[in-house]
C-alpha cells in the first residue's frame, strides 16, 4: 500500500464530505424536485460526514422538505458553535 501523506489525507475526507453533500441534495432534488437555495447553503456549510450521512437517510424518508429544513439548523449550529 502506497505512503499517504497527511495533505493527500485531508484532500480524501474533503472529497468524501464534498460527496456526501452532494448526495443529499441529489435526494431532495430526485424527492421534491426544486430545493431551496436555503436548504442547499445549510448542507454544504456541514463539515461532519456522520451528519451529513444522517440528513441523508433523512432525506430518504423525510414526508416534506419543510421537516427536513427543521431538521439543518441545530445539527448545522453543533457543527459551527465553538460551545459545543
Amino acid at each position: 500500500m502506497p505512503y499517504i501523506t497527511s495533505i493527500e489525507r485531508f484532500g480524501i475526507a474533503r472529497g468524501e464530505l464534498r460527496k456526501a453533500r452532494e448526495y443529499v441534495l441529489e435526494v431532495l432534488q430526485v424527492r421534491f424536485e426544486a430545493v431551496p437555495e436555503t436548504i442547499a447553503n445549510a448542507v454544504n456549510q456541514i463539515e461532519d460526514g456522520a451528519v451529513l450521512k444522517s440528513l441523508l437517510r433523512q432525506a430518504i424518508t423525510i414526508a416534506t422538505l419543510e421537516e427536513f429544513q427543521a431538521l439543518l439548523p441545530s445539527q448545522a449550529e453543533n457543527e459551527d458553535s465553538p460551545e459545543s
